[in-house]
């Protein structure tokens, strides 16, 4: 080989490695920059547009920063060694992630003030504790925001008087049935129960209690609250939904009438929000499902009333989910507003149900306990509720919030929105 060979092939060499650098280098800039973290179950910094005003202020360069160091590739990849990494420094079968302070439950009827738009202790989540490959979100009440809710509830059942009944479902956080009494109280968690009879004790009159508690303690010793998620399973919700026909004063479905299914390696928010999920991962939740017997499908609407799609109440091939999102097997998530008609039935009975995610794996059951079950939202909802149920006719009224819903101030602008 020549010189000028030579010198040939040592500048082919140079230009490829360059050309691979720079493609690297655009790489690392943009295109193998995630846009969402499946581990945090959030989506992640996006590249800001650029304004004059932004650039002057400093802002812009600043929101660059960060999305260069949130964005960074295989940050998840990253997270999770760190957090195998740490455990190498020795076994903690214990963690504890935020925290708060409740307020003392009154024992005594309460002056219910309206006033939800006050900032409360939160949603209880910014409280997790987690003992090895199971974590439990914490509750912190709030008497102000309790006294809210209730009065919430109070001013719809007025609004509806002679028109519908009214049912008031407050369901329990999962360390309520499963935690001594002293692990509660070391991490200053409030009692579940004492909480949710205070609310259910300031109810009117013509509002029913469904009081969960006992049902699912009977059956502490069943799969009723996930170990990685926030939520309660399908088995927890029928415990649930047996309370409700006991309130009601109808017979439930019996269980095993219904077609079972399981979607397994389901990781959800806990495990999302624990620094050290090796335990979590290592044994993942999976989700229980129980078909409707009389149908399987539902409408879907929008906040307007405009229809969107069509769902399956439970979705039979949910196992195609990623290991973060198969609890959307119920009634297809979060929707505004939902209609199931049940044809096996014939006598015009009705119900809606006010709920948040809690209300996705009980709505399933009662769908053969009703022609029409309606499913609000909510935090995504906007109508009238009570024009809603004299327009359209509802016999129930519904409203299943998990107890640390009634102290959140988010929740109850929410619930506010539509009790007008």
């Amino acid at each position: 080989m020549d010189k000028f060979q030579e010198k040939s092939a040592k500048l082919k060499i140079l230009l490829t490695l360059s050309a691979l650098i720079i493609f690297f280098v655009i790489g690392l800039a943009f295109f193998l920059r995630p846009s969402v973290s499946e581990n945090e179950k959030r989506e992640l910094t996006k590249f800001p547009e650029f304004t004059f005003e932004s650039f002057l202020s400093g802002e812009y360069t600043a929101q660059i920063s960060l999305w260069f160091s949130d964005t960074f590739p295989l940050r998840e990849s990253m997270i999770s060694a760190n957090g195998a990494m740490q455990s190498l420094y020795g076994v903690r079968d214990e963690q504890v992630i935020g925290g708060g302070s409740a307020d003392d439950i009154p024992s005594g009827p309460a002056d219910i003030v309206f006033n939800p738009t006050d900032d409360g202790k939160g949603e209880g989540f910014e409280g997790m504790y987690l003992n090895g490959d199971t974590a439990y979100q914490l509750y912190f009440f709030n008497k102000q925001n309790s006294d809210s809710y209730v009065a919430l509830i109070n001013k719809f059942a007025e609004q509806v008087e002679g028109k519908a009944a009214v049912y008031d479902m407050i369901v329990p956080l999962h360390y309520q049935i499963a935690l001594s009494e002293e692990t509660v109280k070391k991490y200053n968690a409030s009692d579940c129960e004492e909480a949710i009879n205070y609310m259910y004790s300031n109810l009117a009159v013509g509002v029913k209690a469904v009081d969960t508690l006992p049902y699912l303690i009977s059956h502490n010793h069943e799969y009723l609250y996930f170990r990685t998620d926030h939520h309660w399973t399908a088995r927890g919700a029928y415990y649930a939904y047996v309370a409700f026909c006991k309130a009601k004063g109808v017979p439930p479905t019996p269980l095993e009438d219904y077609k079972r299914l399981q979607f397994d390696g389901f990781l959800g928010t806990f495990y999302a929000n624990a620094k050290q999920p090796t335990a979590m991962k290592q044994n993942p939740d999976y989700v229980e499902a129980f078909v409707p017997i009389g149908i399987n499908e539902e409408e879907v609407f929008d906040s307007n009333g405009n229809k969107i799609a069509e769902y399956a109440i439970v979705y039979a091939k949910a196992d195609k989910y990623d290991a973060a999102n198969k609890y959307l097997a119920f009634i297809g998530g979060d929707q505004p507003l939902t209609k199931i008609h049940n044809p096996d039935i014939n006598d015009g009975s009705s119900i809606v149900v006010i709920k948040e995610s809690y209300g996705n794996a009980f709505v399933p059951f009662l769908v053969d306990s009703y022609e029409y079950v309606y499913v609000i939202d909510y935090r995504a909802w906007s109508g009238d509720l009570a024009d809603f149920v004299t327009s359209n006719g509802i016999d129930d009224v519904l409203f299943l919030n998990v107890v640390s819903n009634t102290s959140t101030s988010e929740r109850l602008k929410e619930l506010a929105q539509i009790i007008k």
